[in-house]
């Protein structure tokens, strides 16, 4: 009978996600959370992927032979041993109860990269879990990847795509990962997104550019450091010296981790006024 009930709701939701009446952020939001907290009640679906333990109980083996070209980490093109990582979502998931629309995927790698983006879009592509890479050396199940200098690990899992550009920013390949989780697209927003019209731009500039490595409020990644709290990165920084790191971190720091993004100056501005807008608004 609980599953009967859960369901129907679940059911209900999705038809009211995709009714012709567009819903606004807030909208979204709550159903995408009602949904969520009905789905953790059902202890057969999960919101978590523990991609290590899948492979721990031997289910990552089924793999294809797939070619990408101009493969953005290793910038040629690189042959792996995938998976469709939409099997994956659907297999050890809850994602076929959801509107997609609603829900964002957040990949977590072991040295706190942390990207994430809408689901509906990633499942709009041919988009696979890399459990190994076919072109390694022998004895080896991942070629090095060398960035900016320094010696990556890709080990134990990249998303890769067949069919999406290495220069789209809005795809995310994420390497060194070990979970999959699922959240609501807009749980952030009240957090993070600014009131001020003037520091939108830069909201949405750091969002997609910077949030993957730091975190706002102890909100984000944390390959890199927190930019607002205690301190606002904005307190200690020249703002002139602040918006030239951003563009070039390598003439400020010898062996510098941060990579040049190819951020314009003027992109480097309102990513600067958002994080100033931020320094008002601490935890």
């Amino acid at each position: 009978m609980k599953n009967i009930i859960l369901f129907s709701l679940l059911s209900t939701i999705y038809i009211s996600c995709n009714s012709p009446k567009a819903s606004n952020n807030n909208d979204s939001l709550q159903v995408a959370k009602l949904a969520i907290e009905e789905t953790q009640k059902n202890d057969s679906l999960d919101l978590d992927i523990d991609l290590l333990a899948l492979k721990a109980k031997g289910l990552l083996k089924n793999t294809q032979l797939i070619t990408v070209k101009n493969d953005p980490v290793y910038h040629k093109t690189k042959k792996f041993n995938a998976i469709p990582l939409k099997d994956i979502l659907e297999k050890y998931t809850f994602i076929e109860k959801f509107n997609p629309a609603d829900i964002k995927v957040v990949f977590e790698c072991e040295d706190g990269y942390k990207p994430e983006m809408p689901l509906e879009k990633l499942l709009s592509t041919k988009v696979f879990l890399a459990i190994n890479d076919a072109n390694a050396p022998k004895g080896l199940d991942w070629e090095q990847i060398f960035k900016d200098g320094h010696e990556m690990k890709a080990a134990p899992f990249y998303v890769v795509y067949t069919d999406v550009s290495s220069e789209n920013i809005d795809y995310k390949w994420p390497y060194n990962l070990v979970k999959i989780h699922f959240a609501p697209l807009h749980e952030n927003d009240a957090a993070l997104k600014p009131k001020e019209e003037s520091a939108l731009a830069g909201y949405d500039l750091f969002k997609n550019r910077c949030q993957t490595c730091h975190s706002i409020n102890k909100i984000g990644g944390k390959m890199g450091p927190e930019l607002n709290f205690p301190k606002s990165v904005t307190e200690y920084w020249k703002v002139d010296d602040l918006k030239a790191f951003i563009q070039n971190p390598a003439s400020y720091r010898n062996d510098v981790k941060m990579p040049t993004l190819g951020i314009k100056a003027n992109e480097a501005e309102e990513i600067v006024k958002y994080l100033r807008y931020m320094s008002g608004n601490k935890l």
